[in-house]
């Protein structure tokens, strides 16, 4: 499937919810875990949706891709052992979450976000600079505040 320019318009505040949703914690009371826990896992499930917009170069039934944008698939440099929590634990109750222990267990959000905020951040400005045809203007103006809110983000600011 090749997605049509009225798709590739369309998608683009759902694209924009993903990377919103995934780089701005909002505000709630750290003291409560459970609270914190599904916050957190929220914000990793996002990722885990752009990490597969970002990487994947084949299309699988009518995924949307980067690359339906003209920016390149790549590799997000996120650690082997971290990818594979992405993978094992974040969506799937598998046998090989016991090879965490009380201190291992957290997820280290940092270092999986930030690297993703880099490509993040390259995307939105690509976007601004290179709208897909029939883009809504004002789709694009949240785009544009979209940037500004993240020029921190690919330096390893958080919320």
């Amino acid at each position: 499937m090749k997605p049509s320019d009225d798709q590739r318009a369309e998608i683009l505040s759902h694209i924009r919810y993903e990377i919103e949703h995934c780089f701005f914690v909002p505000a709630h009371d750290q003291n409560n875990a459970h609270l914190r826990e599904s916050v957190y896992l929220a914000m990793l499930i996002h990722a885990r949706n752009l990490l597969d917009f970002f990487e994947s170069s084949e299309r699988r039934q009518d995924d949307v891709l980067c690359s339906d944008f003209g920016f390149p698939a790549a590799v997000v440099p996120i650690d082997t052992k971290e990818r594979k929590r992405f993978n094992k634990d974040l969506l799937h109750l598998t046998y090989s979450r016991l090879r965490h222990s009380h201190d291992t267990k957290p997820w280290p959000v940092l270092a999986l976000l930030q690297p993703l905020a880099v490509r993040a951040v390259d995307f939105v400005t690509h976007i601004i600079s290179r709208p897909p045809v029939r883009a809504d203007a004002e789709e694009l103006k949240q785009w544009s505040a979209l940037r500004e809110l993240m020029a921190g983000k690919a330096n390893g600011a958080t919320g």
